[in-house]
């Protein structure tokens, strides 16, 4: 997921946290996530992924779940998410989410399919350079501009 789709989709990517299912912190950028308005709290329910990229004006902070650890990023989490970017007066504008999955045709993306949140991406290990956007409430056009 790192080597791959940040490399692919973000400009000047970080890592600013990384847990595994047997070690729930391999990764950890507490510093530079609190210089970028990020206050992260070990205790709170994270994604497996938050990556961030540094090009922009402002800060770019992807939040992603690996789905073969534990569920798609579903509209509560996103919530929760929202809620932890909100403190640090992130705007969520600046703020996006990720469910990782190994292929379209796995029965993960099956099963979860169905729960993803709206506004938020789908990535396939099997395709890299595509991402499946789950929009709400927006015009064709402003999509395919």
């Amino acid at each position: 997921m790192i080597e791959v789709f940040a490399l692919r989709f973000l400009r000047d990517p970080g890592v600013l946290w990384l847990s595994t299912s047997k070690n729930k912190v391999v990764v950890s950028q507490l510093e530079l996530a609190r210089k970028t308005g990020l206050d992260i709290h070990v205790d709170v329910d994270l994604p497996d992924i938050i990556l961030v990229d540094l090009q922009a004006g402002h800060p770019l902070f992807v939040f992603v779940e690996v789905v073969a650890s534990d569920g798609p990023i579903g509209e509560r989490r996103k919530q929760a998410i929202y809620a932890l970017t909100d403190a640090g007066k992130i705007d969520r504008r600046h703020v996006a989410f990720v469910t990782a999955y190994l292929d379209r045709e796995s029965g993960a993306f099956s099963k979860t399919a169905k729960i993803l949140a709206w506004n938020s991406f789908a990535w396939f290990m099997s395709e890299p350079d595509k991402l499946l956007v789950l929009r709400d409430g927006t015009f064709l056009s402003d999509i395919i501009s």
